[in-house]
């Protein structure tokens, strides 16, 4: 599923990730001179030499400010490269996820998707920037700090390892309980996101068939099941925070104790216990890095395979035959065991305006939507044009964008932004209202004139509409049916018999079926 993902990340991030794993490697030569300059500070002391521990001190010192110099400018650096480095990865992934095919689009699970594309990508792209490059310095770490001391001593080196172990059974715990939690809380995230998602488009189905305190007693459901696998994941999180406290503490005492105790039977050298003292301090920290990894890891997987299923190579839409016209073969479309469209076969000529007619619920936005191909057809054969400039579709609701009209019309760029403006001239939005307010604080009919102006302004080969007219003054609809009769290629869904004189040819459509028009 996710075979081809890994082509959106592959250059600047790899990049990014082997810099900071060199990076994170530069502390383990600063640590190892730091130890050594250390336990020489130690034995000048003991043996009271005052100008040995200055000067030996000062070298320490100075090891220490030079490579907090150094390490600040690289992670400066760094953090500007890794911002950009993300953008293009995320802007990449968008590339990849808007070339699936219209339908999918149509048909997303929004709540899904927000998951995915807010939690899932950010633990992806810190496999980059903090999971690999961590796991690599960790192991560098591990394996310098460990022959090091086991040059000095094989007992030491060998014990410290010992005692760094027992930092394996939070991870192994974590992995095995705390998982678990923080998979199904995303899962009831995205559900509760979904859900509210449904009541805001579907409202008006709500208030009239009277479902709020069904709706409401789903959210309190979702809710209880968040808490309750909520405490969960807290209590995990909490056994695991404990847990690494006592396996550090354990750690840091037992080593101080330890070597004293080496130290005395003569078991190992005074100033190889002071440095094994120093690095424990660096030692333990990475043979943590690489065990803490393990959940990180099973996290960050889960996270691509469900970003992978956006850019694995779904199910292509049907080439077109033609973008001469659109044609319906026996198309039928079956939703929720209800049959929306049943065995329509029609043809749309582009020279030609068609207006399509029928009581509520009879199927004239899913034909519209078929056309454009939201939908799919559950049988039956669509030929009609997939490519992108050749349909513009204007549905019923419209955006509610937080920019002004002459932000969004910028977007454009210059030559279409000049007929955007004599159109929007000609509905009546002047340069006032273009700046005054955003678009979600415009008025009905204000709103459905700025997507109207963009719709026949972009000079698609076909143009959907579907209730066009809707909150729109006799002013509003007076322009639209004069720009309605200067074009062809329109496909109306509309009610309004004011629009009907632009219409070639009149559609009805009653119980999913195309009627003939002498018998309404």
């Amino acid at each position: 599923m996710y075979q081809n993902n890994q082509k959106f990340a592959e250059k600047d991030m790899k990049k990014l990730c082997c810099i900071k794993t060199v990076v994170g490697a530069v502390s383990i030569p600063v640590a190892l001179l730091n130890a050594q300059l250390l336990s020489v500070i130690v034995q000048s002391a003991a043996s009271g030499s005052v100008s040995g521990v200055v000067r030996y001190a000062a070298a320490l010192l100075s090891v220490a400010i030079l490579s907090f110099i150094i390490l600040t400018a690289a992670h400066v650096f760094l953090g500007r490269g890794e911002l950009k480095a993300v953008n293009r990865l995320k802007l990449r992934f968008l590339e990849k996820f808007l070339k699936n095919s219209p339908d999918r689009l149509f048909r997303i699970n929004y709540g899904e998707l927000i998951e995915n594309l807010t939690a899932d990508m950010e633990r992806f792209t810190k496999r980059y920037t903090e999971l690999f490059p961590g796991i690599f310095s960790s192991l560098m770490g591990t394996v310098g700090y460990f022959l090091f001391l086991f040059m000095q001593s094989p007992i030491v080196s060998v014990s410290l390892l010992g005692i760094a172990l027992l930092q394996l059974f939070p991870p192994l715990l974590v992995k095995k309980y705390m998982q678990v939690s923080y998979d199904q809380c995303e899962e009831l995230e995205a559900a509760i996101t979904n859900h509210i998602a449904e009541a805001v488009e579907g409202f008006e189905t709500i208030k009239l068939y009277r479902l709020k305190d069904r709706w409401q007693q789903k959210l309190k459901e979702y809710y209880r099941k968040y808490l309750h696998v909520g405490r969960k994941a807290d209590a995990a999180a909490a056994a695991q925070r404990g847990m690494y406290r006592l396996a550090g503490n354990l750690m840091q005492f037992g080593t101080y104790a330890l070597m004293g105790f080496y130290v005395m039977a003569g078991y190992c050298e005074f100033d190889a216990a002071v440095q094994a003292i120093y690095l424990s301090g660096n030692f333990f920290p990475s043979v943590q890095g690489i065990f803490s990894a393990i959940p990180e890891i099973a996290v960050s997987q889960n996270a691509q395979k469900r970003l992978g299923k956006w850019i694995g190579g779904g199910e292509e839409f049907p080439d077109s035959v033609s973008t001469e016209a659109m044609r319906l073969c026996g198309v039928s479309y079956r939703c929720e065991e209800r049959d929306i469209l049943k065995d329509v076969s029609i043809r749309f000529d582009p020279e030609k305006n068609y207006f399509i007619k029928g009581s509520n619920g009879t199927g004239k936005t899913t034909l519209l939507n078929l056309l454009a191909g939201l939908l799919r057809p559950t049988q039956g054969e669509l030929c009609a044009s997939r490519e992108k400039e050749e349909i513009f579709y204007i549905p019923q609701q419209d955006p509610e964008y937080h920019c002004d009209i002459n932000t969004l019309f910028h977007l454009f760029g210059g030559e279409k932004q000049k007929k955007l403006i004599l159109l929007a001239e000609r509905f009546g939005l002047s340069e006032r209202i273009r700046e005054g307010k955003e678009i979600c604080r415009l008025s009905g009919g204000e709103r459905k004139k700025v997507f109207l102006t963009i719709g026949f302004a972009m000079g698609s080969r076909w143009l959907f509409l579907d209730e066009p007219s809707n909150n729109l003054d006799s002013e509003g609809k007076n322009v639209l049916l004069e720009l309605l009769r200067e074009r062809k290629g329109l496909i109306v869904v509309s009610h309004d018999p004011v629009l009907s004189g632009a219409a070639d040819e009149t559609i009805w459509l009653e119980d999913g079926r195309i009627c003939n028009e002498k018998n309404k």
